[in-house]
């Protein structure tokens, strides 16, 4: 699919690419770390790291106030629309 030609350049052979408009240089995702780049780490939030927690106790209390707080969302919720409704 791509050729690399003497002066160096890179040239898309695929007209699916050619057709979108992409550009001819071979992205930058195929390119090796260099040995002194320290590895990205990803962080998890708050939330993921309490929701997979290896305690048990940590994960029930996640489960358990996540329910409280839909259903305080959802009456929340239901009392906004009840107060939408008397201005209309």
């Amino acid at each position: 699919m791509v050729e690399q030609k003497e002066n160096g350049n890179f040239e898309n052979d695929d007209p699916a690419l050619a057709r979108a408009g992409s550009t001819s240089q071979e992205s930058s995702t195929d390119k090796e770390p260099s040995p002194k780049a320290k590895p990205e780490i990803e962080k998890e939030s708050f939330s993921e790291r309490w929701s997979n927690s290896r305690f048990w106790l940590v994960r029930g209390s996640y489960v358990v106030l996540r329910a409280v707080w839909t259903v305080v969302m959802v009456i929340g919720g239901f009392i906004a629309w009840l107060i939408s409704l008397l201005f209309i």
